[in-house]
């Protein structure tokens, strides 16, 4: 009984394959594009780069150079402390707490302002990528356009990513290639 069930069901499959069409058959022409190549070569984006660039460079820098200057003081301190009165120690240390609770401030503030132009630069860019890609998709006959991120395997000659820069590039400059940025 078994037995019959299993060829009953192995002809049933083979029936199936036979007057099905294969899945990549059904699905259309799929194109793959790789998103950080996508974003880095396209003319948005490394436009994006070099604003932020401009806008937060020069106090990422000096938050460092603070951040660096204050561990130099707390080392030197430790090294320091024995050879010192207990409230001098305790004096630096203060000075050196009260520091490190400015320049966490400061921080924190740059990291929130860095974020809000950072989602507003990423919310005009997927505007232009998601145009760019429907552009793409519909001039050149593909169904579906999926992240190679994701893919587990594809055949190189589907990737799109290089033709999805030019229209990215040429839809970019339609726009006037450049990024309206309200927070500061």
């Amino acid at each position: 009984m078994l037995r019959r069930s299993v060829v009953a069901l192995v002809a049933a499959l083979s029936c199936t394959v036979f007057a099905m069409p294969s899945e990549s058959q059904a699905a259309g022409k799929i194109g793959v594009a790789n998103p950080m190549r996508l974003s880095t070569q396209s003319a948005p984006g490394k436009d994006a780069e070099k604003l932020l660039k401009s806008m937060f460079d020069s106090e990422r820098k000096q938050l460092e150079k603070a951040n660096a200057d204050l561990n130099k003081q707390a080392e030197d301190l430790r090294k320091q402390a024995g050879a010192l009165k207990k409230e001098v120690v305790q004096e630096r240390a203060q000075k050196i707490q009260k520091q490190a609770q400015e320049i966490d401030t400061k921080g924190s503030a740059y990291a929130q302002r860095l974020q809000r132009v950072q989602q507003e630069i990423n919310n005009q860019m997927n505007e232009v990528l998601q145009k760019a890609c429907a552009n793409y998709a519909t001039k050149n006959g593909y169904e579906t356009i999926v992240d190679a991120t994701v893919v587990m395997c594809f055949d190189v000659s589907n990737d799109v990513t290089g033709g999805l820069i030019e229209e990215a590039n040429k839809i970019w400059k339609d726009k006037g290639g450049k990024f309206k940025i309200t927070s500061k």
